[in-house]
């Protein structure tokens, strides 16, 4: 009798954990626009945040493009001779990129920019359309330094110098779309997919799931996911999905979290192993800094938050915020660290702080003793540009800088010292004078 009570509690469990998850797989997307009759606020702070502006369609009425688009631009990269792209305005005020042949300069491709991607603060990138694939064209645009620099120019030319059409594997819909777009479908074609999407950039549903079933009835549990809701690494595998690198599952076709062999999305709740193959751009140091951007899920992982259970909602808000990186408290006055670690004593005042840092306490202008100027270097992405921050939340001594460097001198690896000590980098008597500095005020 026991047994047979036991079995049914069982039975029980099993359908009331099935449910929610039975009750997802036959909902539908809808659009962020359903979601605002009833979460007015949240919408309102999304609706201006970089999930929702990652990409602007272009148009002779939304001018979105951050740099006066004329000129030709000077690229170079790898072991692809210099190149030249043409910028001009057709006649219908579109923008145009005209690739021009670095072997035979007779030859050249001009192609329509329909899209813009970026150019927050940061960079912008443009989106070309051959068929039904969009391709980024090779150029970027560094707001920061106000330079072009070229982007992935072997998708675009030979080692020769020469032009070529880049290959349908490097389309945004098959790199890119399953981040920047919500409610993605791909659907097989000859030598890769096409996709179909509900939302041209991150919507609710990206994070919450397809809403329809929440909408037909709002108060009913289980019928939309709260990230917060589902066990730690699952909530954390939310963001993760975007903000890591990888390709799809089993065969790394894509370059986002995927089920290559039955076609299926990545399904929140579910682990994102079974969609996502991640392969981690490093530096090849012993502490496996993160070189590539969007990698911060991955340092989150080896990181003493990841020990202690912190979630990237208790630093971030995901609905949106003050600030391109959508804090829930200000970084510049360290009151967003503080409101965890300003209760041990060794960071209960600036003089406390003062003391850990051995630095004057000036975090909101001269960036002195700030806690993310040291534990969050700029270590991936184009640091020109701005790009991302370490999430492991590390000090990277310059002597590991040092180290770096007198093993490869092209692998420049930043570290705690250079953002503001600028002169004690870029080459080794740079690195060895940080060195010392270091050791002087903490010892080795």
């Amino acid at each position: 009798m026991k047994k047979m009570v036991g079995l049914k509690w069982l039975v029980l469990v099993s359908v009331l954990v099935l449910l929610p998850s039975l009750a997802m797989a036959q909902a539908k997307y809808v659009g962020s626009g359903k979601c605002a009759s009833c979460h007015k606020a949240i919408y309102g702070t999304w609706k201006d945040t970089l999930h929702n502006k990652s990409q602007q369609i272009l148009t002779p009425d939304n001018g979105s493009v951050v740099v006066d688009w004329k000129g030709t631009v000077k690229l170079k990269a790898g072991k692809i001779p210099e190149v030249s792209v043409k910028l001009s305005r057709g006649a219908d005020r579109s923008y145009m990129a005209t690739l021009i042949d670095g072997k035979d300069p007779s030859k050249e491709i001009t192609y329509t920019v329909v899209r813009t991607y970026g150019g927050w603060g940061w960079k912008q990138r443009y989106q070309a359309k051959m068929g039904n694939h969009h391709y980024i064209l090779p150029i970027q645009w560094n707001q920061a330094t106000s330079r072009w620099v070229p982007y992935n120019l072997q998708n675009w030319y030979n080692e020769d110098g020469s032009i070529k059409q880049p290959s349908m594997d490097k389309s945004f819909e098959m790199s890119c779309a399953g981040c920047h777009n919500t409610g993605l479908e791909l659907k097989k074609v000859d030598k890769g997919y096409e996709a179909s999407y509900t939302e041209l950039n991150t919507g609710c549903e990206k994070c919450h799931g397809p809403g329809s079933e929440h909408v037909k009835s709002p108060q009913t549990k289980g019928k939309i996911i709260n990230p917060r809701k589902l066990p730690y690494e699952r909530g954390l595998e939310v963001c993760g999905q975007c903000h890591s690198r990888g390709v799809s599952v089993p065969e790394g076709i894509i370059g986002f979290p995927w089920n290559d062999k039955d076609n299926k999305p990545y399904q929140l709740g579910e682990p994102l192993s079974k969609y996502y193959q991640f392969k981690p751009g490093e530096w090849g140091d012993p502490q496996a800094h993160a070189k590539s951007h969007h990698q911060q899920w991955h340092d989150l992982l080896r990181s003493a938050h990841f020990q202690a259970r912190v979630t990237c909602s208790d630093c971030h808000n995901p609905h949106g915020g003050a600030g391109g990186f959508q804090l829930v408290k200000s970084d510049s006055n360290n009151t967003l660290c503080l409101s965890c670690h300003g209760k041990d004593k060794k960071f209960a005042s600036p003089a406390a702080i003062r003391e850990h840092t051995k630095h004057n306490y000036a975090p909101e202008t001269k960036g002195t003793s700030r806690c993310s100027s040291c534990h969050m270097v700029k270590t991936a992405g184009s640091a020109e540009a701005g790009d991302i921050h370490s999430h492991d939340f590390k000090i990277i001594k310059p002597h590991l800088s040092l180290e770096m460097f007198r093993k490869d001198p092209k692998n420049i690896l930043p570290n705690s010292c250079n953002g503001c000590h600028k002169d004690r980098a870029g080459d080794e008597a740079g690195f060895l004078k940080g060195a010392q500095a270091y050791e002087a005020k903490f010892g080795k």
